[in-house]
């Protein structure tokens, strides 16, 4: 008894050279700039200078790694994975900070990695949806850290060809 397996080559979704877009951090919002680098490869530079909370007034920019499981081209979603690091200046106001001042602005660099969604409204928009793991990390001794799991929702707009 044996077992066969066939593979017939289809057609997956193509990823454009290019997008620009708009995202929702747990954080803050910004702006996002996507460059295709492979096939299923995209790098992302993220400007966030919209804060979200006012406890925690923090401006992100960033820099990530996506990769993109291309699925078959009649189905709008592809999954991805994503890694990155990047910088934020907060003003952290905590009440248990053992500082002088606890709305003092400071400077955290850190990583962020995880998992999204995005789903192809038209050939050239698209909505994500992101779960990531964060972690900011003070250039102060005794100053708190940002750490814990973001989400993120974006939309985007793809431009340029796809080769």
């Amino acid at each position: 008894m044996s077992i066969t397996w066939i593979s017939m080559a289809q057609d997956t979704n193509q990823l454009y050279k290019h997008a620009i877009g708009y995202k929702y951090t747990t954080l803050c919002q910004g702006v996002i700039f996507r460059t295709k680098i492979d096939q299923s490869a995209l790098l992302e530079a993220f400007a966030g200078p919209i804060e979200n909370d006012p406890n925690k007034r923090t401006t992100v920019l960033g820099v990530r790694y996506i990769y993109t499981f291309l699925q078959v081209k009649d189905y709008p979603m592809n999954p991805y994975i994503f890694g990155g690091f990047g910088y934020a200046a907060s003003e952290i106001k905590h009440i248990g900070c053992k500082m002088k001042d606890p709305s003092d602005i400071f400077n955290l660099y850190g990583y962020s990695a995880g998992i999204g969604l995005e789903l192809k409204m038209t050939d050239r928009i698209s909505l994500n949806a992101e779960a990531a793991r964060m972690t900011l990390f003070n250039t102060v001794k005794k100053a708190p850290n940002l750490d814990g799991i973001s989400l993120n929702f974006g939309i985007n707009y793809s431009f340029g060809g796809m080769d």
